[in-house]
């Protein structure tokens, strides 16, 4: 809507195709892979395998923390009932997979990891028995909001009683820019309604160390005094960081752990024989928090129910203050010493 204060009036404004702005489905979906780290929830699904060029596989394999295979179809033709078919068969094939090719799948998509039923467990913080995994499906379809055939045939499946459900992204003109930029309009798709995503934040962020998958990453991020991410889509989040951004690091199972302000720029390195698999920052100003402030201590304090299982997630200013005191009470930082200018 754009909104003129003045006249107290509101005008809707059209979304358009692809096509409108010369852009191909193909560059849309290049986007969306490139965006990943923003897109998906890594606190709600645990991605254990992305499409593979010249293979008849989904786009995105994930679970979520009841072993529910979510099968994501990102090949996306505007305005084609072949969309909806291509995903329903995508669960024709793998809705009968058990869980060793599951498995055998995610240690090709994660060679550096451990057994998925363990990093499954690492990430959720509970263990599935194998035969949890994949009994129930949920497919998941990328289509433009004006794209209504395929939206249709989403409704009459899920009249049918199959889990499947589009999402929808909308592009519009950018009045300020050339015909091949416009604007686009996704929501990060969610398991679960994220009650705080639309709250404002100055930089604060909650990053975990890894502790749970390893500890020698943990170790890492606390001897040299950095906050890093591992592997793709995760490592990109990084890159949210940027200078006189505060940081929580987050232990799984103890808490916060340590506070920190990005010193820098986000640097690379490689990790576990593979290159550039590590992107991180260093962090100034930088403290132990004895004893760690636990995650169910942030929420009471805040108010708040943040879901500490992802990789990274930005918190809102107000209950950062709040915790920021917290740590400084904690570690016997002075006031001066943590506090951003912003």
């Amino acid at each position: 809507m754009k909104v003129n204060i003045a006249e107290h009036q509101a005008e809707r404004v059209p979304p358009q195709k692809l096509v409108d702005f010369e852009c191909a489905e193909k560059d849309l979906q290049k986007v969306l892979f490139n965006s990943l780290d923003r897109l998906l929830p890594d606190e709600e699904l645990l991605v254990i395998a992305q499409s593979r060029q010249w293979q008849e596989e989904p786009d995105i394999l994930a679970l979520d923390d009841q072993g529910r295979l979510f099968i994501f179809e990102l090949k996306k033709w505007e305005s084609r009932s072949e969309n909806i078919l291509q995903v329903l068969r995508y669960g024709q094939l793998f809705g009968r997979k058990a869980y060793e090719e599951l498995d055998r799948r995610f240690r090709q998509f994660r060679p550096d990891q451990q057994s998925l039923v363990d990093a499954h467990a690492a990430t959720f913080g509970h263990r599935l028995p194998e035969s949890k995994f994949n009994e129930t499906q949920v497919f998941v379809v990328v289509t433009n909001g004006l794209d209504f055939t395929t939206r249709e045939a989403v409704r009459y499946w899920r009249g049918k009683g199959v889990d499947v459900r589009p999402w929808i992204y909308r592009a519009y003109k950018d009045p300020n820019s050339r015909r091949e930029h416009f604007l686009l309009e996704m929501q990060r798709f969610s398991v679960n309604d994220n009650p705080y995503e639309d709250l404002t934040s100055t930089g604060f962020f909650v990053v975990n160390t890894n502790y749970r998958n390893s500890r020698e990453d943990h170790k890492d991020m606390l001897k040299n005094h950095i906050a890093a991410a591992f592997n793709d889509p995760w490592k990109f989040k990084i890159e949210r960081l940027t200078r006189q951004s505060t940081v929580f690091l987050y232990q799984s199972g103890k808490g916060i752990v340590a506070i920190g302000r990005v010193a820098g720029g986000v640097q690379k390195a490689d990790h576990r024989g593979k290159s550039d698999y590590k992107f991180y920052v260093h962090l100034d100003k930088f403290a132990r928090i004895k004893p760690p402030i636990s995650a169910a201590e942030v929420n009471d304090l805040t108010g708040r129910q943040y879901s500490f299982q992802g990789t990274l997630f930005e918190m809102d200013t107000e209950a950062a203050e709040i915790v920021s005191r917290a740590a400084r009470q904690r570690s016997r930082i002075s006031a001066a010493g943590l506090e951003t200018e912003r």
